[in-house]
């Protein structure tokens, strides 16, 4: 199913290299302040974890929730 929602991404490198999809960027946001507090300060932590409403693929994981397949980017 694809559908637009706000994707918490972390970035190594330069590329996305894991994913995770809310329904709300206020849970998104809240995330990466648990992220923040429980990792650290670090100068490139903006860099490495962000919040970005992206079209995605998404499928229902074992768990009941909603995974990530493929993010389709808009060229």
């Amino acid at each position: 199913m694809t559908t637009v929602t706000f994707v918490l991404l972390l970035f190594a490198s330069g590329e996305a290299i894991e994913y995770t999809p809310y329904e709300k960027m206020s849970e998104c946001l809240a995330m990466k302040r648990k992220i923040y507090r429980n990792v650290g300060a670090s100068s490139r932590f903006d860099e490495q974890w962000q919040c970005q409403k992206l079209k995605v693929v998404v499928s229902e994981g074992p768990d009941g929730k909603l995974q990530i397949d493929n993010i389709i980017t808009e060229d």
